[in-house]
């Protein structure tokens, strides 16, 4: 897949030729719709199943066959079970696309993330540690065929803290920040910053942007600067 390295299991099979394998395995099953199900494996041999399957029954089958294929230790069944129609297996199967999608990709921690899908319209939830990843992970989304809209609901474990914006905003701004020539507040609810007041020119303007964005953490940073040149 584009853009991941496979690791090496220690009987030399790659964490990439086992999930294959057990897709393989799963495809082989008549009691298993494996458009369903997404498969994750590493170098271990520890697999995860997610997704959501039509019956106990298939839940159980999944979880057999996949535990069947040599090379796997462990198994964590994390399939859902409802009810399908028609419309129903449409949508598991883009929860399951949307899942391989996230799994394919290393910067992602897929095992945090749980996706949702009605009638093409994808919700995310879970937890991410950067802002990166919660944007990177919508993008994932977006990009899986049959999907129209992502809803972003992710969290972003680190907190932000307004004393550390507030030094790196200071910082990029230099000695006018120090005689107080520019004056800029910083507001954080949640991982949101919001930077407020006045600076000297469009680019201490963007300097105090992109230093607030590199603060960890930081999932948006709202401009309400005005640029207000010194009249000396």
């Amino acid at each position: 897949m584009t853009g991941r390295s496979a690791r090496v299991h220690i009987d030399g099979v790659s964490d990439e030729q086992l999930q294959q394998a057990i897709m393989q395995a799963l495809a082989d099953n008549p009691r298993v719709h494996p458009d369903e199900i997404a498969v994750a494996a590493d170098e271990h041999g520890d697999v995860l199943l997610r997704g959501t399957v039509g019956s106990v029954v298939q839940r159980a089958e999944a979880t057999r066959t996949a535990r069947a294929v040599p090379g796997v230790r462990d198994v964590d069944d994390q399939l859902r079970v409802r009810l399908m129609g028609l419309d129903r297996r449409a949508d598991a199967d883009t929860e399951a696309a949307v899942l391989d999608a996230l799994i394919a990709d290393r910067e992602v921690h897929v095992a945090d993330i749980d996706a949702e899908a009605r009638d093409g319209a994808v919700t995310l939830r879970g937890i991410v540690e950067l802002p990166a990843q919660r944007e990177r992970a919508e993008r994932i989304v977006m990009a899986v065929p049959g999907v129209r809209c992502v809803d972003n609901r992710l969290r972003v474990w680190l907190t932000v803290s307004a004393d550390e914006v507030a030094e790196r905003v200071t910082d990029a701004l230099g000695v006018s920040a120090q005689i107080g020539a520019e004056q800029v507040t910083v507001d954080v609810v949640d991982n949101d910053v919001t930077l407020s007041g006045a600076v000297l020119s469009l680019a201490d303007r963007d300097a105090a942007l992109a230093a607030a964005a590199a603060a960890p953490g930081v999932a948006r940073v709202h401009d309400h600067l005005l640029v207000r040149p010194d009249p000396r």
